[in-house]
């Protein structure tokens, strides 16, 4: 048998399922990276204050995602709700934070880092789930040769 057809035999099935899950995952949170990263380009920095905690439950429990009340650079006072919630609250009431934000749309804003731990943890699992892909992959393609 060729190799090229053993390595095609071998790919099938579980290492293949696994390069495509993890490369997902990995593309997910490498794609969060990249539009944050995005967003940082020309942001406005300043601090801004927690005034609230949005609380969102469900069967599985409540999380807390902050509200931030800032003043932009125009004097503008913006409030910025968080899409990030946190059990338990990341934040507190009072808490000062570093926000971002672009000038021509004060709404559109984060807290500076601010779900970076989510986009490692989807970029980590993504790599893992790919690196056993590649190591089954690996382990078939050494049995399918040891075999002849």
């Amino acid at each position: 048998m060729s190799l090229f057809k053993r390595i095609t035999i071998t790919l099938f099935g579980a290492p293949l399922i696994l390069f495509s899950i993890g490369l997902i995952f990995f593309a997910v949170g490498g794609g969060l990276t990249y539009n944050q990263i995005l967003f940082r380009q020309g942001a406005i920095q300043v601090q801004g204050e927690v005034i609230d905690l949005s609380e969102n439950c469900d069967d599985d429990g409540c999380t807390y995602s902050p509200i931030v009340q800032f003043t932009t650079t125009q004097d503008e006072i913006v409030y910025y709700h968080s899409t990030y919630g946190s059990y338990p609250s990341e934040f507190e009431i009072g808490e000062v934070v570093n926000i971002q934000y672009k000038s021509d749309n004060p709404e559109k804003a984060m807290i500076s880092g601010e779900g970076g731990l989510f986009r490692f943890i989807f970029m980590g699992v993504g790599g893992i789930i790919f690196l056993v892909g590649l190591i089954l992959f690996a382990l078939n393609l050494k049995n399918s040769i040891l075999s002849e």
